[in-house]
């Protein structure tokens, strides 16, 4: 980890890189709140499965915050 907050996983760095909407969803959000989402990824295992989590990820607003 760096300083405050979380180091992203490569997997969900690449998939959020592709999706700028998602992309400034997760930056606004507490160091807490990125360590939650990066928890829920490590379940994932592939490519089109983190696509589809990040496409979705600001639908989880209401289940993060």
């Amino acid at each position: 980890m760096y300083g405050e907050r979380p180091e992203i996983p490569l997997g969900l760095g690449y998939a959020l890189s592709e999706n700028t909407s998602a992309l400034k969803y997760f930056a606004e959000l507490s160091s807490e709140k990125q360590r939650e989402i990066i928890d829920r990824t490590s379940k994932i295992s592939s490519r089109s499965e983190m696509r589809s989590f990040v496409r979705n990820m600001t639908g989880l607003s209401n289940v993060i915050q």
